[in-house]
Parts: structure tokens; sequence; C-alpha cells
């Protein structure tokens, strides 16, 4: 006789992603509210690596306090994002492109026995409509 094993359906960490909006703002996936515990710690950091390769590798840490450095997260419904038009200019991303959309895939990272999110960029170019 044989014995079937079912998969029980949920969402990876390979889903955490932070999504640049036209509005400027950076929002959340369900999956990455998640896994940095959004709904508990409201602040964030962002930053980048002064050796690195500019705004294609940045660094998130969640915070519960504010400081100097930290961006706001909000929430609408059971959506969390944060505003963050200045930050896109100072990186120099174009978030008004209606030709593209620029996404932020998250991994949770250790570096010195502390907690970050290693936020890599992706581009997607939108497809061209067929002109008839």
């Amino acid at each position: 006789m044989i014995e079937i094993d079912f998969f029980k359906p949920k969402e990876s960490a390979r889903n955490a992603k932070v999504t640049v909006h036209k509005t400027g703002k950076l929002g959340f996936s369900k999956s990455a509210s998640d896994l940095m515990g959004l709904a508990h710690k409201r602040y964030c950091k962002i930053g980048k690596d002064s050796n690195g390769d500019g705004n294609r590798v940045l660094y998130m840490v969640i915070q519960a306090d504010k400081d100097e450095y930290s961006y706001k997260v909000s929430k609408a419904g059971d959506y969390y994002y944060l505003k963050a038009k200045q930050l896109l200019i100072d990186l120099g991303i174009d978030y008004k492109n209606n030709d593209s959309t620029v996404i932020y895939d998250i991994a949770n990272v250790k570096l010195d026995d502390k907690e970050y999110y290693k936020l890599t960029k992706r581009v997607i170019e939108k497809r061209k409509a067929k002109q008839t």
C-alpha cells in the first residue's frame, strides 16, 4: 500500500523582499515583515558597506527604538512600508521609472555577532506592450 506524505504550504524566506514603489516608499512583502518581526519592532536603519557596490547591496537593522539614523516603519492594513524618497534619491535609484521595478531580496546575515538583513538589488524590466 502506498503512503503519501503531503507538504504543508508555507511561505519561504526566499520570498522576503522589499519593493521600491513609484511613490518613493519601500514596501515589505509578507515574508519580509514576518522574517524581520516588523509587528514588534517599528524602526529600521539602512546602510551600505563603504567599500561596497554602491546601491547594489544594502544592510538593514530592525530595532524597537528610534535614533538619529532610523526610519519609521509604517503600517496600512497588513502591509508594512517606510517613506524613503530622499534615501532613494541619495542612492541614485530612479523610483519613478515606469520601464522597470527595483526589488531588494532579503537575507538574514550575522556580522560581528550582530544580526543584519542583507538587501540585494534586482531590477525587473517591464515588457513593452505590442503596438498594433
